[in-house]
């Protein structure tokens, strides 16, 4: 083959594979981000609504405006509403509006909404109604009453809703909800949102990449991901349970957690820390202790309650067998546990030049074990740590073992690590990997 034909036949390939590559980043597309990147209209406690106020040709440029989330009496607030001047005697309707524009609505046949809303809501796109949450059915006045009270950890997760895009049209779209309060002595109000569209539903499905193949495959099969194989976009993980079809698509009885950095801005910034020069600075083992600490802190935004199992069930309920951005885990439910923490810190790890391994099993003993995951780190002297996000543990690991290491088990019960003599476990604080 002539040196001109080879140049020809790689050119070939390459625009071939920025095709690819730019259909697999464009299947999603993020419409409405989440939290500060997103400015609302707003109409409070302050003043009565119009009844027209979510028709798409109402005028709301009168109207306050602020990021989100919006409400009151959460610590997440980044704009905070009035309730009106008697705090027994709360509005029960707060209202918002949006406008995002769309080009050629024939790209979308699918839109997904996650939102939080405490305590029910109505969403609107260009008038009609699409979502009601929390509300009882028929006429909706703003003294409605939601349904039952939002509390605890039920009020963190986000609701995920899939629309159809009939009314969607190309230009300016107008999307307006309604937050309702269960009483007009509630304590708080929160509403955030984001909305994503695709091309179709297939789009959806979440499908491991190409590249990415060993590391979910060894994941899945082995229930190890070693040292030396970086975690590549396109990775997934829907837990022990999760099946892989001949096309790559991943099925799971609950969340599909996914790895992509060119649109999940929360791990892009968690891999910036791990690039910085604070880290660089810090030789292997306290490197490895310093992620360790970052991801517990990432992945615990309720310090008192950083186990969060109860949330992450909520998690896996209300997105079962749907895709997840690992750096989405934290905001959609409060919290993220081993599964997701192990993951982020082999991300983490891979990033700042530490040899991390990925591994699930169970922790406790043959008789008592909960599914857990961890990480490995391999230091250039040869020992070796386990690294345990969950737990909070940095533990050494030695040629006899140890009571600690004796714990951690395969996913049938049996020794990861070799022991000396059998330890009586702890109690497993987690089950979610």
């Amino acid at each position: 083959m002539s040196k001109m034909r080879q140049r020809f036949f790689t050119s070939l390939l390459m625009l071939l594979s920025l095709l690819v590559l730019t259909s697999l980043t464009h299947a999603e597309t993020i419409l409405i981000p989440f939290g500060k990147e997103t400015r609302w209209r707003f109409q409070d406690g302050s003043r009565p609504v119009p009844p027209n106020w979510f028709e798409p040709q109402f005028d709301d440029s009168q109207w306050q405006s602020g990021i989100a989330p919006l409400g009151y009496g959460d610590a997440d607030i980044n704009t905070t509403l009035s309730f009106g001047s008697d705090p027994q005697k709360k509005t029960i309707t707060a209202c918002f509006r949006h406008s995002f524009q769309i080009e050629d609505t024939s790209q979308f046949k699918q839109l997904v909404l996650m939102i939080r809303s405490d305590d029910g809501c109505i969403v609107y796109l260009n008038g009609k109604e699409v979502v009601r949450h929390n509300l009882p059915q028929g006429q909706i006045t703003a003294d409605t009453l939601a349904l039952k009270r939002s509390d605890g950890l039920e009020e963190r997760i986000y609701q995920y809703f899939k629309i159809e895009t009939p009314q969607l049209i190309s230009g300016t779209n107008v999307i307006a909800i309604e937050v309702h309060q269960v009483d007009a002595r509630s304590s708080d109000l929160f509403f955030d949102l984001a909305l994503r569209g695709y091309p179709d539903r297939d789009s959806l499905r979440p499908k491991m990449q190409e590249q990415a193949r060993q590391a979910t495959v060894d994941y899945h099969s082995k229930h190890f991901v070693g040292p030396k194989i970086r975690i590549q976009d396109g990775y997934v993980d829907g837990g022990r349970g999760m099946k892989l079809d001949e096309k790559g698509q991943a099925f799971s009885r609950r969340e599909l957690i996914i790895v992509d950095r060119q649109r999940d801005p929360a791990l892009k910034q968690h891999l910036e820390f791990a690039r910085s020069e604070e880290l660089k600075a810090l030789e292997p083992l306290k490197r490895a202790t310093r992620l360790a600490q970052y991801v517990d802190q990432s992945m615990s935004l309720d310090k008192a309650n950083r186990w969060s199992t109860p949330a992450v069930v909520l998690l896996s309920r209300e997105y079962a067998n749907e895709g997840v951005l690992l750096g989405d885990v934290t905001r959609l439910c409060g919290a993220g546990v081993c599964r997701h923490r192990a993951l982020l810190f082999k991300l983490l790890a891979d990033e700042a030049g530490l040899d991390v391994a990925l591994v699930r099993g169970n922790y406790g003993d043959a008789s008592r074990a909960g599914g857990h995951a961890w990480n490995e780190l391999y230091l250039p002297d040869g020992r070796r740590f386990i690294i345990d996000t969950m737990q909070r543990r940095i533990e050494p690991l030695g040629t006899d073992g140890s009571q600690t290491s004796s714990r951690y088990l395969t996913i049938d019960n049996k020794p990861w690590y070799p022991k000396s003599k059998p330890a009586e476990a702890e109690r497993p604080q987690n089950s979610a990997n």
